[in-house]
C-alpha cells in the first residue's frame, strides 16, 4: 500500500506544469520602460517578462556580435546601443541606435540564429535578458507576442531604407540634426551622453565635419556641448536644421506597432 502511493506521488510530481503568467511585482504596463514589452496585452507581457532577466548595461558591453550565433535578445528598459554594420575594412557604421522603445535580437524573429551586424552598449542603462530558445517558443506559442515583434520588423526596415536615403541626398548638418532628435527620442532625454566619435562613426564621416557643425549649432543656442555631453537647448530651431527624415522615422515607429492604425500611411 505505502509502495503503491509513493509511486502514486512521484507520477503526479513529474507532470508537467500549464503555461502560466508568472505573477510579481511588475504587472501593468506602467512598471515597464520598454514600448514593446508595455504595448503586449496582459498575459503575453507576463508570460514573456517571467521568462526574462533584469540585466544591467554596461558601457561598450558586446549584446550581439556579426556572424556569431545569438545566445540572448534584450529589450531595453533604459541607456542606448547601437547596431552597426561593417563596410569592408572601413570603420564600422551604425544602421540604428536603439533605445527603450526597440528589441535586439531581430534574427530570432525571422527564424535565424546568427546576426550580420554588431550591437554594443553606448550608453549604460538596463534591459530585460532573454533566451534565444525561449523567446523562439514563445514566438511560436504566442499570437500576440509574434504579431508585435513582426510589426517592429517592419518599423526596423522602414528606419533602414529611410536611413539609406537620407545619408545619399542630405548634408551633414541635416543628417546630424535628424540623429540628435531620433536620439533625444530614444532616451527620452535631452541630454545626450555621446562624444564627437560615436556621432562620427553613426553617420560615417570624420569627426572634423562633426566637431565644425555642432560648434555651428552651440553658436547659435540650439545645443550646449560639455565633455562627452551633448543637450539640446532649442528642439524646434534643430528640427528646423533636420531633414523630414527623422519623422518619418519616428513616426513609421508608432504606426508599424500601433495595431489600431494599420491603414495609416507612413510617411509624415
Amino acid at each position: 500500500m505505502l509502495r503503491d502511493e509513493i509511486a502514486s506521488t512521484r507520477s503526479f510530481s513529474l507532470r508537467p506544469l500549464p503555461l502560466e503568467p508568472a505573477k510579481g511585482i511588475r504587472e501593468t504596463p506602467s512598471h515597464f520602460a520598454n514600448d514593446l514589452i508595455r504595448r503586449l496585452p496582459d498575459r503575453s507581457r507576463s508570460l514573456l517578462v517571467s521568462r526574462c532577466d533584469d540585466v544591467r548595461l554596461k558601457p561598450r558591453q558586446m549584446l550581439q556580435e556579426r556572424n556569431c550565433p545569438l545566445q540572448y535578445a534584450y529589450f531595453p528598459e533604459q541607456g542606448a546601443a547601437s547596431l552597426t554594420a561593417k563596410a569592408g575594412n572601413c570603420l564600422p557604421v551604425e544602421i540604428q541606435i536603439i533605445g527603450a522603445k526597440d528589441f535586439i535580437g531581430i534574427p530570432l524573429i525571422l527564424g535565424m540564429r546568427v546576426s550580420p551586424h554588431r550591437c554594443m552598449v553606448q550608453v549604460p542603462g538596463k534591459a530585460l535578458r532573454i533566451e534565444a530558445d525561449a523567446l523562439i517558443e514563445l514566438i511560436k506559442s504566442d499570437v500576440e507576442i509574434e504579431k508585435l515583434l513582426l510589426r517592429y520588423v517592419q518599423a526596423t526596415l522602414i528606419h533602414s531604407s529611410q536611413l539609406a536615403a537620407c545619408n545619399s541626398r542630405h548634408s551633414l548638418q541635416q543628417r546630424l540634426a535628424r540623429w540628435l532628435l531620433i536620439a533625444e527620442d530614444k532616451l527620452s532625454s535631452d541630454e545626450i551622453p555621446l562624444t564627437h566619435r560615436c556621432m562620427a562613426q553613426a553617420l560615417g564621416v570624420r569627426r572634423a565635419g562633426i566637431t565644425t557643425t555642432m560648434g555651428d549649432m552651440e553658436a547659435r543656442g540650439i545645443i550646449k556641448q560639455s565633455r562627452a555631453q551633448i543637450e539640446i537647448l532649442d528642439k524646434a530651431r534643430l528640427e528646423e536644421l533636420s531633414c523630414n527624415c527623422h519623422r518619418v522615422i519616428l513616426t513609421a515607429h508608432e504606426n508599424s506597432l500601433d495595431a489600431t492604425n494599420t491603414g495609416r500611411a507612413i510617411n509624415a
